[in-house]
Order: structure tokens, then C-alpha cells, then sequence
């Protein structure tokens, strides 16, 4: 076992003859327990464990706008699972149609200029990982993938439609309430310029 390992390894018959000595090393890294020479159980320290469990909404404030405003976006959402369901059947579609709503929406209420910024942020920042649905350790996907599927949802008329639906009803009334929101209306009013002649979103 290399020095620079970040977890330990034993077998079972160590683990009996040794288990006093184990668990107390187990408190300075985590020590993996091997059965037939396969994993099978880790033994972690309880500050490990706990770190462990933490997950991205635990470092989201509770009163932040986006968190208290997220049920009537769902909502929404939700009202519209029939379009959703048509953009997820979409030929290549990888990331779910109301996860790239999330992105999108994103993009409109902090300005981030572009696409790869956007990308950036979902790899770092935890309250976009938060609304998007991603885990902590969750893997963001590809930007080719990500750039892909914006381009199809705002292909269709009713997905731009449906997001200038919820910024007019979520939050236009309750943005000079908001300072952290920094919407971009010239951006929303590029995407919806794309389908001018589109006039009402069904379900």
C-alpha cells in the first residue's frame, strides 16, 4: 500500500486479529475492509461520515430568494409536463428537459454572458448545482452535451414561451425586492425574437 493512499485496506482475518487498532486508524482515513479480495465495507471516522452526508442543499441558505421562489417555478413546471415530455423525446436529448429549464433560467436571473461561463458555473458554484439538481460529487455533463440541449429546448417555440411565462409571473413582480437577481431582458427577448410568430404555450 502506497504512503500517499487516501484510505486504507485490510482483510478480514486482519480485521478480526487487528480490529481495536483498525478502527482507531480508521479515525485519521478511512480504511476499506476486503472480503474474497473484493471491497466490502468501508469503516470512517464519524466526522468523515458526517462530511460524507453533507449535500449541496445544506450550504444553501433557507431564506435565499431562489430557494423561497423554486416551488412556484416547479409549479409551472409542472403544469407543462406534456411540452416537457415532447423536448425529452427529443432525437439526442440527454439532460431532462426541466433541468436545462433550471439552466436557463439561471442564465436569465444572474446575466451570465455565455454558454461556457454558464458551464463554469455549474461546476463550481453551489446554488446553481442546488437548482439544477446536482450532487456535490455529481459529474456535470459535457459542454458539448449541455450546449446541445439548450439549442433544442430554445428551438421550440413553447419552451421560450414558458420561460418568459415564469419570469413574468415568478418573479417581474418581486425583482426590485431582489437585488441578487441581475435578469437579462435583453436575452429573453433574443430567444423569444427567434419565434415571433409564436403566441401562446399548450400543454
Amino acid at each position: 500500500m502506497g504512503t500517499m493512499e487516501r484510505y486504507s485496506k485490510v482483510g478480514m482475518q486482519e480485521l478480526d486479529q487487528r480490529l481495536s487498532k483498525i478502527v482507531e486508524a480508521a479515525r485519521k482515513k478511512p480504511v476499506s475492509v476486503y472480503r474474497y479480495g473484493a471491497p466490502w465495507v468501508w469503516i470512517v471516522s464519524q466526522d468523515d461520515w458526517q462530511g460524507a452526508l453533507k449535500e449541496v442543499s445544506s450550504y444553501i441558505p433557507p431564506g435565499h430568494s431562489l430557494v423561497l421562489l423554486r416551488p412556484q417555478i416547479d409549479d409551472l413546471l409542472d403544469a407543462h409536463q406534456g411540452l416537457l415530455h415532447d423536448l425529452n423525446a427529443e432525437p439526442g436529448m440527454l439532460i431532462p428537459a426541466q433541468t436545462v429549464m433550471h439552466i436557463l433560467l439561471l442564465q436569465l436571473l444572474y446575466s451570465v454572458p455565455s454558454e461556457q461561463q454558464l458551464y463554469e458555473q455549474l461546476n463550481y458554484n453551489l446554488l446553481f448545482r442546488w437548482f439544477v439538481g446536482l450532487g456535490l460529487n455529481q459529474k456535470v455533463w459535457s459542454f458539448n452535451v449541455l450546449s446541445r440541449d439548450i439549442a433544442t429546448l430554445l428551438n421550440e417555440p413553447r419552451a421560450v414561451l414558458l420561460i418568459q411565462k415564469i419570469i413574468g409571473e415568478v418573479f417581474c413582480g418581486a425583482l426590485l425586492q431582489m437585488p441578487e437577481f441581475s435578469l437579462n431582458f435583453a436575452l429573453l427577448h433574443t430567444w423569444l425574437g427567434r419565434h415571433s410568430g409564436a403566441a401562446h404555450i399548450s400543454n
